[in-house]
């Protein structure tokens, strides 16, 4: 069944080369969720298809295969197309992309998560504070892919989360990834687990990181998350950014 898709929202995640004429493109789109398209010709140039910027897209489906026809720049985010992003902000902008490409499932549409994304690629544009941005993005990504559970909620018990307690972050058999009461969890300490405070996720439920211990913990807590779901993978755009801090010293 042969399907068209015509002007729709997304943005580059990745770009592939393929013999000298033909490329694969990695999508985030608006309503298809992570889509790879294969490009023929001139488009398929790198220098054609800028990344971080909203793009529209045309695309023609047959049998599992999705061939680009069309794209152009979205003029509907003035800001960002003229935005250029550099130093800290650039590598940023790569190390959301990595991770995005690599949690986002194949065509699992999530309208509000590409809402997101474009609210943190417009942060970086206009050089924000850059952690609160991304310890956000990082939570509602993993969450909307389904590598998550709540941070606002005990996996195992279904109750909110307290100020005053401490919790655990932990890998269950049954109940995934998420946040368990330290006093109640059986678990065994084998297990991988990650202390956190319930005033730290309660803070971050209602993405208020203007703290810098609330920050601390928060970072730690999901730069643990991301090293365990990617099992000792690379990320390759933290390598990048510490040549950069390296060579500016």
């Amino acid at each position: 069944m042969k399907e068209q898709v015509n002007f729709e929202s997304a943005c580059l995640l990745h770009h592939r080369m393929v013999g000298e004429q033909d490329a694969v493109l990695t999508l985030f789109t608006q309503c298809h969720g992570k889509l790879s398209l294969w490009v023929k010709g001139a488009l398929s140039a790198p220098e054609r298809i800028p990344l971080f910027k909203p793009l529209l897209v045309s695309w023609r489906s047959s049998s599992g295969s999705h061939r680009l026809t069309q794209l152009e720049v979205d003029p509907s985010y003035l800001h960002l197309l003229s935005a250029q992003l550099n130093s800290t902000y650039l590598y940023s902008a790569f190390y959301v992309n990595e991770i995005t490409h690599y949690f986002l499932p194949e065509l699992a549409e999530n309208q509000s998560l590409y809402q997101d994304y474009l609210w943190l690629m417009e942060s970086l544009s206009k050089q924000v504070y850059i952690e609160p941005v991304l310890r956000i993005y990082e939570r509602q990504l993993l969450m909307a892919s389904g590598w998550l559970n709540d941070l606002s909620v005990d996996m195992i018990s279904a109750q909110p989360v307290v100020m005053d307690k401490q919790y655990l972050c932990v890998k269950h058999p049954h109940y995934g990834i998420g946040v368990v009461d330290s006093s109640t969890y059986n678990g065994t300490t084998a297990e991988r687990q990650l202390s956190i405070s319930g005033k730290s996720l309660l803070k971050f439920g209602a993405n208020q990181l203007d703290n810098p211990e609330t920050l601390s913990e928060v970072k730690r807590l999901m730069r643990w998350l991301i090293h365990f779901f990617m099992d000792g993978k690379a990320i390759s755009s933290r390598s990048l950014f510490s040549s950069y801090k390296l060579s500016n010293r």
